[in-house]
């Protein structure tokens, strides 16, 4: 092992465009058969079944319905590799012929890619096993339920960490389609690189009656209206101007018909942020906001649920990632990313070791419109999916040979 020859990205990516067919037809598979979170029963049987056919150790039922790939080389670090598997809740709008087979059920957000090119970097990594020139053994964590959590509160990342499939490993890789960059572009950074994300449900309790005698009654629907004017104001004049935060009121449920004052009004929301600071601040000051429903004679009940906390990503890990990628995109395409509000359960495993988390073009330049996830229309080119492969595999063989 100690005389192998190094191995480059460029190698790696030169492999993974040989196989990226094989990469494909994985991809397209799952995206004909969606599946919600922790329900990827038959996702995870696919997974499973072709690492085993690579010659993969394999544990089933981790998390409740991911699967573990253990490749076994030198006695160099040990790498985890992760990939998220779980669907979306949308209703598929698109012309391509692989599209979901479930109604309302659909790959929105690309993590039928996440899985194929996971299986992609399996088998470059199982295929440099058997050539003798692994340096270190590499986990391939194949999590459920990264989009929602269980009745518990508890996500696919948080509950692999928690029985213990991140133990032992010296850092852990992960990638996310990113339909704002062209294929052959990828981008991080260190430290904060997506936020916390807490859910909160605010339920304005007044006194309802008839529409024609709103002075019988204490309109929680206006009640509601000075909240959301003052829950507003909590980013803007709570929080310091150099830190980064966001509210957001997603959703009102009040009243059932046109001419009757309810009795109650329900919103829920979002709270994103990077700190551990500016999160509980934002926490605090929401429910001080809403003290205006109190002082214009109404009640109110707050729930706020913690969701994933920041994703924060380790400086060294990322500085292998780049270089690693660097290797076979050039200079000029592999860009320091900038932070965004959305959330990741990636976060999770990025507390337990060292990580870096790659965002991975895939829009096509010949596009006349971005693809963004999350929505019906979503699609990406799957010229990507040999550069997702690649990188995956090349972040951790750079990781084992630079970090021995």
């Amino acid at each position: 092992m100690a005389d192998a020859p190094t191995i480059t990205g460029k190698e790696l990516f030169e492999r993974a465009k040989a196989i990226q067919d094989k990469i494909s037809g994985w991809r397209r598979e799952i995206h004909r058969y969606p599946e919600l979170t922790f329900t990827e029963h038959r996702t995870a049987g696919l997974v499973n079944a072709a690492l085993i056919d690579l010659g993969i150790k394999t544990e089933t039922e981790v998390a409740k319905t991911g699967v573990v790939g253990h490749i076994q080389g030198g006695s160099g670090p040990v790498v985890g590799l992760r990939a998220d598997m779980d669907a979306l809740p949308i209703t598929e709008e698109s012309d391509v012929d692989y599209s979901s087979t479930r109604p309302g059920i659909m790959h929105a957000c690309g993590h039928d890619a996440h899985t194929a090119m996971l299986l992609g970097a399996a088998t470059l990594l199982k295929g440099l096993a058997d050539e003798g020139r692994l340096p270190g053994t590499v986990r391939l964590l194949f999590q459920p339920s990264e989009e929602a959590q269980d009745d518990e509160g508890k996500s696919g990342g948080m509950r692999m960490v928690e029985e213990k499939a991140l133990d032992g490993l010296d850092a852990v890789f992960g990638i996310h389609v990113d339909p704002t960059n062209p294929v052959g572009v990828v981008a991080t950074k260190s430290g904060p690189m997506m936020a916390a994300a807490d859910h909160f449900i605010i339920v304005v309790r007044g006194k309802g009656g008839h529409a024609a005698r709103p002075q019988s009654t204490i309109d929680p629907i206006l009640l509601a209206g000075h909240a959301i004017q003052a829950i507003h104001h909590v980013v803007s004049r709570r929080l310091d101007p150099m830190e980064s935060g966001v509210i957001t009121i997603g959703l009102i449920q009040g009243g059932t018909v046109n001419n009757v004052i309810p009795e109650s009004v329900r919103m829920e929301g979002t709270i994103r942020s990077f700190t551990p600071e500016s999160r509980q601040l934002l926490h605090d000051e929401l429910r001080r906001a809403c003290g205006v429903i109190e002082a214009l004679g109404g009640k109110f009940d707050l729930t706020i649920h913690w969701g994933y906390p920041p994703t924060v990503l380790d400086e060294t890990a990322t500085a292998v990632m780049m270089a690693a990628t660097r290797e076979f995109l050039g200079e000029d395409n592999v860009k320091l990313g900038t932070a965004m509000m959305g959330a990741e359960d990636f976060s999770y495993m990025a507390q337990k070791a060292p990580g870096s988390f790659l965002r991975l073009g895939v829009a096509n330049p010949s596009w006349d419109q971005v693809y963004y996830v999350h929505t019906p229309q979503f699609r990406m080119d799957e010229d990507a999916l040999p550069v997702g492969a690649a990188a995956l595999a090349a972040a951790a063989v750079k990781w084992m040979q630079e970090q021995k």
